[in-house]
């Protein structure tokens, strides 16, 4: 009997695919957009491989000491004119009555006396009079004593020429003079006096431009400026006057920070990102603490070694 010898079976897997699941033209097209999107793709890396390195947009912040400016100051000088209205009364004029006494004896005269010059206007004493006695000399030495006296009517009618008053009065032997003349009298009137009002309605508008000016002077950059504004009128306020002249003083200061110190701090702060260059360098104060500011800094960082490649390209 021969055996022969039998093959391994082999099983065979078909699968039945329905007619209506198979490819259709009008599924041609996706097929063609999809091939065509991968070798966009494939297209984009291969760009990005062998293409220059690109400059890389960096930000960063950084501290830096500051320190104060010496102040500067400047003076503007100004005419205003005065807008103050204002009376003044009438004023009375006063003086000095000379009492003379020829008798043996001294003599009083009462405050409050009346005594009336030549040409009509009345003064009072406003301190009582004690006349020492005439002395026994040959002829006898009249007894003399002053005392303040004024007019009786405000206003310039009351300053009486020296001698307007000579009369004999008030008790035996005495006589009464005005060796001066009286003063001081004024009549009532209307006058302009500068007010602080005009002082602020003339300086205000001046105060910008004259600011501008002062801290102008300062060096840049400025952290922080201040100013005062100090003001001087001639006459001062309150005073009469139609105009003053005015001096106006603007004292501005700042703190500020060294320009070449935060050129050198920013150059210490990019070895951090290896060997390369930094360009289009700007940098904007963000806060500011205690002795010193902070700086955001921005620019295009481009790395040394990409260059080199391409360079040999």
């Amino acid at each position: 009997m021969r055996v022969l010898n039998e093959e391994p079976m082999q099983t065979l897997h078909l699968f039945v695919v329905p007619e209506d699941q198979w490819p259709r033209k009008s599924d041609y097209p996706s097929i063609a957009l999809a091939t065509i999107a991968f070798l966009c793709i494939f297209a984009i890396l291969g760009i990005s491989v062998f293409s220059k390195a690109p400059e890389n947009e960096v930000s960063f912040t950084i501290s830096v000491p500051t320190f104060r400016l010496p102040a500067v100051s400047k003076t503007l000088k100004t005419t205003v004119t005065a807008t103050g209205k204002g009376r003044r009364p009438a004023t009375i004029a006063g003086g000095m009555i000379t009492f003379y006494n020829g008798a043996i004896y001294s003599q009083i005269i009462p405050v409050g006396t009346i005594l009336k010059g030549s040409d009509g206007v009345a003064v009072i004493t406003t301190q009582q009079a004690v006349i020492p006695p005439a002395a026994q000399t040959t002829p006898p030495t009249y007894g003399h004593t002053n005392v303040l006296a004024q007019a009786t009517i405000a206003g310039e009618g009351g300053n009486i020429v020296a001698g307007d008053i000579n009369m004999a009065c008030c008790a035996s032997s005495v006589i009464a003079q005005n060796p001066y003349s009286f003063t001081g009298g004024t009549n009532a009137r209307d006058f302009t006096f500068l007010t602080s009002q005009d002082m602020s309605k003339t300086i205000s508008p001046l105060l910008p431009t004259l600011q501008s000016s002062v801290l102008s002077n300062l060096p840049a950059p400025q952290l922080n400026p201040s100013c005062s504004t100090k003001s001087t009128s001639e006459p001062a306020v309150g005073k009469e006057t139609k105009t003053a002249r005015v001096a106006i003083v603007e004292t501005c200061s700042a703190m500020t920070y060294s320009v070449p110190l935060v050129v050198h701090t920013i150059s210490t702060y990019t070895h951090r990102f290896g060997k390369g260059t930094l360009t289009h360098i700007e940098f904007f104060q963000v806060d500011t603490r205690k002795g010193a500011v902070v700086l955001y800094v921005t620019g295009r960082w481009m790395p040394f070694e990409r260059k080199v490649q391409n360079a040999g390209k």
